[in-house]
């Protein structure tokens, strides 16, 4: 199975393409974000890979920010994580999914893992990663699956104090995500 979406970026002014592929064993996300900063000033190229068990369990994970900066992580999916040199990070223990800035196909992550009932809140402790600073920080996220429509599934998605209403497809990938992200194939 090969799955490939474009998002366009409303919130920085940019556009993605990402491709899913299942394998035998994993599922492999490549994608690249074209974006421009908040200030309207520089634009950014964002590669990223993120390999992922049959369950969308995060293995590891690779961004590249123009051909430049790089961040490479690995976990074993029980909420360790380990820089490239197989070091662990300590800051990030207990966060299973990560969360890249720049994209709203980390939100398929939780809701992909997780077999929904309508009303049913679950809550997550995520790897964060900011682009293009590539820092990292564990932050708190939920999503509350409040219905479905056809082919569609709602969330309410809550982050500290900012929440919103997402869509996603029948692949748990989004296509709405309000004045941010919106899925144009």
């Amino acid at each position: 199975m090969v799955v490939k979406v474009v998002w366009n970026n409303e919130e920085l002014y940019g556009c993605e393409h990402l491709k899913l592929e299942s394998t035998t064993e994993n599922l492999v996300v490549q994608s690249t974000v074209i974006y421009v900063d908040e200030k309207k000033t520089t634009a950014y190229n964002l590669n990223y890979t993120v390999e992922l068990d049959e369950h969308w369990l995060t293995k590891k994970f690779n961004i590249i920010v123009d051909n430049i900066d790089s961040i490479e992580l690995h976990t074993d999916g029980e909420g360790n994580w380990f820089n490239s040199d197989g070091e662990l990070i300590d800051s990030l223990e207990g966060a299973i999914d990560i969360d890249i800035s720049a994209t709203p196909f980390s939100n398929s992550l939780p809701i992909n893992r997780i077999n929904w009932s309508i009303n049913q809140i679950e809550h997550f402790q995520m790897v964060y990663i900011s682009v293009p600073s590539l820092e990292t920080k564990k932050v708190p996220q939920s999503y509350h699956y409040i219905r479905k429509e056809g082919e569609l599934r709602y969330f309410k998605y809550r982050c500290y104090d900012y929440e919103t209403i997402i869509s996603v497809d029948s692949n748990g990938l989004v296509i709405d995500y309000p004045k941010t992200f919106s899925r144009i194939l």
